[in-house]
């Protein structure tokens, strides 16, 4: 693992280091606690705690910062079942996990979504591989659970690329910004599964899918309202990242009257790497898509690209190793405020090593965390919250992780500011 900085060293730096905590789930069943410290423009990551309790195969880590809850899927690689892991995240110096509860829950959970209803009522909504959806009641004091709704989804027959698409694969879940809609993209049958939310109840009813271009392979979506500009009200887009096809798709969004459904109209495609070529294109597998405000300029798009190494000499993230590295992609495209959805390509950086199976930005944008699945760490980059700009190289690893699977920030000093 790539550190030396030692906890005791850490406090006795205190007075001069600002820190914030990341919580990294891997397909070796470990959830990792590490500590970003920031002294003037050095950044170290340190590992705080460890935990196996959501073993086998922890696949996606969901966090209420607020109400210091993490919950955990485990996609049971290795049995029929998966399983939802809750903790509660004690206020002590290490963000150390209380185990709550672990349960069995159907197999190859992939993704999770928490939505609020009246009073704060609390439900998560979780994407099953194989091919189904549920929803559980939270208690969002206690961090407790039950089951609520269970969707089993079909397919009359399978996809163009049947060794993918021989069953329905929900891999997604996303709210709406009305609150109103959840999508589900389902990568086997190449649709996004709809579905309405009860505002009383939090009850799903499934409206009518829609149906994306045979072959693409759905994997991940994100809305975004555009700016008003003078009287000009910003208009709604959905942004669809196409694992097979290796594609991000722009939509225009409507709604149905009587809470009838969305409307999404296509109005631009374009390859999930941008402008890069090179016959190691052809193998491309984006994992997750990403929307960051750019200051001044609008916002824009961020992908990760696995499983095709546009960049074969990558300075070796084990400050020990001067061996240089192969790496996949991170992909940014500009959302400019005048354009209304339009996006274009802006920049190709290297993601820290192999197969960014997820990301996310700190909330103040500045920072992104890369989890490298094959690589096995975790890779921080340095972003510019002016111009979207992305650093060449990290500016902190952590390694001897295992199949990095997803990861979250925790940053509750910060969260007045930013809800």
């Amino acid at each position: 693992m790539f550190t030396s900085l030692t906890i005791a060293a850490l406090v006795a730096t205190a007075s001069t280091v600002s820190a914030t905590r990341l919580y990294v789930s891997s397909y070796t069943g470990n959830i990792t606690t590490l500590n970003l410290t920031q002294t003037a423009d050095t950044y170290k990551l340190i590992q705080l705690e460890a935990t196996n309790g959501c073993a086998p195969n922890a696949s996606w880590l969901q966090i209420d910062v607020k109400k210091r809850n993490l919950f955990c899927l485990d996609e049971g690689m290795i049995g029929p079942n998966g399983s939802l892991t809750s903790f509660k995240i004690n206020n002590d110096t290490t963000g150390s996990l209380k185990l709550v509860k672990h349960a069995s829950i159907p197999a190859a959970p992939v993704n999770s979504a928490i939505y609020t209803g009246p009073n704060g009522t609390q439900l998560m909504a979780v994407a099953h591989y194989t091919t189904a959806l549920t929803t559980y009641k939270l208690d969002s004091t206690t961090a407790t659970f039950t089951p609520f709704e269970t969707f089993n989804f079909t397919m009359p027959k399978p996809g163009p690329l049947a060794e993918r698409q021989a069953k329905p694969h929900p891999h997604q879940v996303v709210i709406d910004p009305t609150n109103k809609y959840m999508v589900v993209p389902d990568l086997g049958a190449d649709l996004l599964r709809v579905f309405y939310i009860d505002p009383q109840t939090l009850r799903l009813s499934e409206r009518s899918s829609i149906a994306v271009k045979p072959g693409s392979g759905p994997r991940h979506g994100v809305f975004h309202l555009g700016r008003r500009i003078g009287n000009q009200k910003g208009e709604m887009s959905y942004y669809l990242l196409n694992e097979i096809g290796s594609t991000v798709v722009g939509f225009k969004v409507a709604y149905r009257p009587d809470n009838g459904g969305l409307v999404l109209t296509q109005f631009q495609e374009t390859r999930a790497y941008g402008n890069a070529t090179g016959s190691v294109a052809s193998g491309n597998a984006p994992a997750e898509i990403a929307i960051a405000q750019v200051k001044g300029r609008g916002s824009q798009l961020i992908v990760s690209n696995r499983n095709a190494t546009f960049f074969t000499s990558v300075k070796n993230p084990d400050p020990a190793n001067s061996t240089t590295i192969v790496s996949d992609s991170m992909a940014t495209f500009s959302l400019p405020a005048d354009k209304n959805g339009s996006f274009e390509f802006s920049q190709l950086t290297p993601a820290g090593g192999l197969y960014p199976r997820h990301f996310r930005l700190n909330r103040r944008g500045n920072l992104m965390a890369v989890g490298l699945q094959l690589s096995g760490w975790v890779a921080v980059y340095r972003r510019c919250t002016d111009t979207g700009r992305i650093d060449q190289d990290p500016v902190a690893c952590f390694g001897g992780l295992g199949g990095v699977s997803s990861l979250v920030w925790d940053e509750p000093d910060i969260l007045a500011g930013y809800l």
